[in-house]
């Protein structure tokens, strides 16, 4: 069933969508009087996932869902772990053959979760596998190998090297946490992946509070101008992944 699932939600998003359009219009091209229009609406659609002023209107509801924390107000009595979720590996680069780097938002995840780890001296939860039926090393090891260089103690990172979904985060997660006495976990991720992340682990880790720390901000807060009506492949990535997190979130209330 989530094999079936990838491949339908890969052809309704960023790019398999084009690719779905491309499709619709060649079954229309016979006929004269539905073709040009067919092209221009595909024409328009490519245009609006590719410009800013659309990736606010996408983008700013998912991102603004929770608000960023002081970290001098954290209470740290309360027994705690910071979960830092994997966003991705480029596998066996140039400079690292052997284990791969991560990927820019992966990375911007970490180093969140690494300041607040240095602020609070808690533990952290570092969450991802690696695609099925590869010989690539799990992400967990990947985000591993980061903060041990940044310095942090092997003994205040914990590995979860098997999930591959979000959904799969939550559920490894929790079997972690059964055996350990945790009253509160610091959720790291994307902030246009938060509220997505957030109700999946609310449904897991129900008994366990869970504070938001949103990273990775995608669109500027500035006021419109014309750039924001300018084709510009940051706006085509932000849009790509604000309708990856709209349609995760169906099919998780769907199929949950």
């Amino acid at each position: 069933m989530l094999w079936i699932r990838k491949i339908v939600q890969s052809f309704i998003e960023i790019p398999g969508l084009f690719i779905t359009l491309i499709i619709l219009l060649n079954f229309k091209i016979k006929k004269q009087n539905i073709s040009r229009r067919m092209i221009i609406f595909t024409s328009v659609i490519i245009y609006l996932l590719s410009i800013q002023i659309t990736s606010r209107i996408l983008v700013f509801p998912l991102e603004d869902s929770f608000n960023t924390i002081d970290y001098n107000k954290i209470d740290y009595t309360i027994p705690s772990l910071i979960v830092v979720l994997g966003g991705g590996v480029i596998p066996k680069t140039p400079n690292s053959p052997l284990i791969g780097e991560l990927s820019d938002q992966t990375f911007k995840r970490l180093f969140v979760g690494y300041e607040l780890h240095k602020k609070t001296n808690f533990p952290i939860v570092i969450s991802g596998g690696k695609p099925p039926n590869t010989d690539y090393i799990p992400e967990a090891f990947v985000m591993r190998d980061y903060l041990v260089r940044l310095g942090v103690s092997p003994s205040n990172i914990i590995i979860e090297q098997e999930a591959q979904t979000t959904e799969e985060n939550a559920k490894y997660i929790k079997n972690l946490l059964d055996s350990i006495k945790i009253n509160r976990i610091f959720l790291v991720t994307s902030a246009i992946h938060m509220p997505r992340s957030y109700k999946i682990f609310s449904n897991y880790l129900y008994n366990i509070e869970i504070v938001p720390i949103p990273s990775n901000y995608l669109i500027t807060r500035e006021k419109i101008t014309w750039i924001d009506f300018k084709p510009d492949i940051s706006a085509l990535e932000a849009n790509a992944m604000a309708l990856h997190e709209y349609i995760g979130l169906i099919f998780y209330l769907i199929f949950k």
